[in-house]
């Protein structure tokens, strides 16, 4: 989120700059944030967090105690600068580190946010995305004001909640059903119909979905695109859903009980890039080879798919093109006030990827290795 333009010497003091703002704006009043809280927000090191804290205690603005919150006792004078940034606050399912592959829109935002006078703060919890997350969304917005949110991967009464409070709100990512908040996002539906006709076309009648168990719009819009598919396209074809619950153990167990009996799935389309690797393994683990024993495509695309020595047929959308329709959105709402809510959703199509990780299935015969588990 911050600049490195030569007139900023360190991190640091990019930092202190920033908190410094805060505290001449009163943004920050009694006390500063604990130091993680800090460095999760502002997306830098706790030694950063540090740094810019004791240049702050060098300015007598602050005061430091070890076991203790770090005290503001003055306040900048006003300066012929800039006004502070305005914030942008993004909240996000889970820490920054485990949200791969779906981080590089959030480096073209904060990019773009920056460039144009704007910072971006990242926030996450589980209970702003819960079933009842008033509360918890109350407290937040009152410690952490912003100017407009964005929502990634949020719950129906997540979206609702920000839409009934009329706070600057949008969805990167797909809105829930009868939420009219703007959204971008890669149209699940129509991506996750066509994959059940690609696979269909390669003369797969068992094909199974492998999804991450969640309250996500986008998951529901790809269920329903994929189901969609066999029934429009698919003539005797069965479709199978494997929900899992993210982790490792969750799809090795989903997998186990797909495999076993006589209408084992010959096909499985999977969400999440790093779940396709986790599924590879699991399959090689079992003696499965991708193709001959099991096709595997992929929704979403990520660098390290280039990495497996069987190329994955997968789908890329455009991280760079989303992050410019999410900021023109927000730049206009919040220069009129106000979220535009009569704009439709901006779905985009990926491009498809040819890979080698489709062929037609085995003929009926003898069980695969491994199958039995």
């Amino acid at each position: 989120m911050f600049s490195s333009s030569p007139k900023y010497s360190t991190l640091s003091q990019q930092v202190a700059k920033e908190l410094e703002q805060a505290i001449r704006h009163g943004l920050l009043r009694e006390s500063l944030p604990g130091e993680r809280q800090l460095a999760e927000t502002m997306q830098v090191s706790r030694r950063t967090i540090r740094a810019a804290t004791e240049i702050l205690r060098e300015r007598k603005l602050v005061q430091t105690a070890h076991g203790r919150p770090t005290r503001v006792v003055g306040v900048p004078p006003d300066r012929d600068e800039p006004g502070p940034m305005r914030v942008i606050g993004m909240l996000l399912p889970k820490p920054l580190e485990e949200l791969k592959p779906y981080t590089t829109v959030i480096d073209h935002l904060r990019s773009s946010f920056y460039q144009n006078g704007y910072r971006l703060d990242l926030h996450f919890g589980q209970s702003f995305l819960s079933r009842q997350p008033a509360a918890a969304l109350r407290r937040l917005i009152t410690r952490f004001p912003c100017d407009a949110w964005i929502l990634t991967s949020a719950s129906r009464a997540c979206q609702s909640w920000f839409h009934a409070e009329g706070i600057i709100t949008v969805v990167a990512g797909t809105a829930h059903d009868g939420i009219p908040l703007p959204a971008v996002d890669v149209d699940m539906f129509a991506t996750s119909r066509h994959a059940a006709t690609v696979l269909l076309r390669k003369g797969h009648r068992r094909i199974a979905l492998v999804l991450e168990q969640s309250d996500w719009a986008g998951h529901r819009k790809t269920e329903e695109g994929f189901f969609a598919g066999i029934r429009h396209f698919g003539e005797n074809a069965t479709g199978q859903l494997l929900r899992h619950g993210g982790d490792v153990t969750g799809l090795e167990q989903v997998i186990a009980r797909a495999l076993q009996g006589p209408a084992a799935p010959t096909a499985l389309f999977i969400v999440n890039p790093y779940h396709y690797l986790a599924v590879a393994s699991i399959l090689a683990e079992r003696g499965l080879k991708v193709p001959q024993d099991m096709s595997l495509l992929c929704r979403d695309d990520d660098v390290c798919l280039n990495y497996l020595p069987v190329r994955p047929n997968r789908y890329a959308g455009s991280a760079a093109d989303n992050a410019r329709q999410i900021f023109s959105i927000l730049s206009r709402a919040l220069r009129r006030g106000h979220t535009e809510e009569s704009a439709k959703p901006i779905l985009t199509l990926p491009k498809f990827l040819e890979g080698k990780s489709i062929a037609a299935p085995r003929p009926p015969g003898p069980m695969s290795p491994g199958v039995t588990g």
